[in-house]
């Protein structure tokens, strides 16, 4: 117990330290057991965790060979895994599930310090910790080998040192900061979408952080530029054309304009196809309710068949442009306006959604999530062009960064699921916004 209370004093000093501790051990207990006993992430190699898993393999055993399939997926997720693999052994799953664990325990100090730092209160921030610590999508996604728990992880962290940055002022968070992004982009290049809006809320709203100055963006930018030349340097290695973190982008797009389910690419001795989810869930809702407005609307086929590679942009140009003239602009519209709704509902995570009771589970907290938080939430994000609002504007723009890249792509829960602890501190401190309003008695004016 004395060894307990000296790592708390160390990790977590302060008047929140011994809450925080508690429930960051909490965390870490559950994902340690969830990982290692209940969901072992190495039993569940299939479909995108078994692309991830190859990708690592690749790093392992031939790190410098070219392959231009290895660029098809971001490599953060592959990287991970080989660097633990690197450390502790190509098969131990046992130190993959452990270092899983940690990345979803890292999610309960991240959200309460936001919390506490956007709202400077006492229960809301305890009330994030414990909500974190128990939300099932972020247990979940710790027993698969996938990107959403690190990336959560880094979401988290760009929303958390945008705020302290603009608090403090300090160097070392800028360089934070800009870490956060650069990774979290090695995982998800869509984090990226977040930072134009970043510099777009700095320039419009800078009176008011007074401590963020031109200089930090020097510091912010160093780990982003970076690792985006790594990046583009990896990929011209692999294809012998330059790119950047992923080649998956024209396929994704392609779905989104097309509204197929499934797009298949054969060339001279390769044969590849891609299926996302949401779409499958879209094309029951065609068949089942044929006159609802989020359903699938294929602009041609459900299936599309192609030549070529399904990492080369080049590969989905025509049918892209072919799709955006069937359709029109409005039927466009339609898409990316069910895109925006499917982030919401109308689809279960997956893997969690392919089978078994886990998509109860999952679906009953999906279900929660929108009962509890989504109205206060976008109650907190329109207030945010507020100038009183203008630090949660900090959080309000990850949320608007998510809506922009489901409208050009697909939407699916699974792709918003990594900014929920920055949507559900966001929703709670609407909550106490909504609740002081109506104390105050402001509603009187609306009668």
């Amino acid at each position: 117990m004395a060894f307990l209370s000296r790592l708390r004093q160390r990790v977590f000093p302060g008047p929140s330290g011994v809450f925080l501790f508690r429930i960051t051990l909490l965390t870490f207990v559950i994902r340690l057991v969830w990982n290692l006993f209940i969901h072992p992430p190495g039993e569940f190699i299939t479909s995108d965790m078994r692309s991830y898993w190859q990708q690592s393999n690749g790093m392992l055993n031939a790190p410098w060979r070219p392959d231009p399939g290895a660029i098809f997926f971001p490599y953060g997720t592959a990287a991970l895994l080989t660097l633990v693999r690197r450390l502790f052994g190509t098969e131990n799953h046992l130190a993959l599930g452990t270092v899983y664990a940690i990345l979803g325990t890292l999610l309960v100090p991240l959200v309460f310090g936001l919390a506490r730092r956007l709202t400077h209160g006492y229960h809301l921030p305890r009330i994030a910790a414990i909500v974190t610590c128990l939300y099932y999508p972020f247990i979940s996604y710790g027993g698969y080998y996938l990107s959403e728990l690190p990336f959560a992880v880094c979401v988290t962290a760009t929303a958390f040192y945008a705020l302290r940055l603009a608090d403090r002022g300090r160097k070392r968070d800028a360089w934070m900061l800009g870490l956060a992004f650069a990774i979290g982009a090695t995982f998800r290049p869509q984090l990226l979408a977040s930072l134009p809006l970043l510099a777009v809320v700095w320039t419009w709203r800078r009176k008011s952080w007074p401590a963020w100055h031109k200089g930090h963006w020097i510091r912010l930018l160093a780990p982003i530029l970076i690792v985006s030349a790594v990046s583009m340097g990896r990929f011209h290695h692999h294809t012998g054309r330059w790119g950047y973190i992923s080649g998956n982008s024209a396929l994704n797009y392609a779905f989104g304009r097309c509204h197929a389910v499934e797009i298949e690419s054969r060339a001279v001795g390769y044969a590849g196809s891609f299926s996302p989810p949401p779409m499958g869930f879209l094309e029951w809702r065609e068949l089942n309710r044929h006159q609802s407005f989020i359903r699938l609307d294929p602009a041609f086929q459900r299936k599309i068949s192609l030549r070529g590679y399904l990492w080369l942009p080049e590969t989905f140009d025509e049918i892209t442009r072919k799709c955006i003239e069937r359709t029109g602009y409005v039927r466009q519209v339609h898409h990316a306006v069910v895109h925006v709704v499917m982030l919401w509902g109308f689809n279960n995570a997956w893997p969690d959604s392919a089978g078994g009771a886990l998509r109860f589970v999952m679906l009953g907290y999906l279900v929660a999530h929108n009962i509890i938080f989504l109205v206060p939430m976008v109650i907190l994000a329109l207030a945010s062009v507020r100038e009183r609002f203008s630090r949660h504007a900090l959080l309000a723009l990850h949320l608007v960064a998510l809506i922009v890249v489901a409208m050009l792509y697909f939407g699916d829960v699974r792709y918003r699921v990594p900014y929920d602890g920055v949507l559900m501190v966001l929703a709670l401190y609407g909550w106490r916004y909504v609740a002081g309003w109506f104390v105050a008695g402001r509603w009187h004016g609306w009668r």
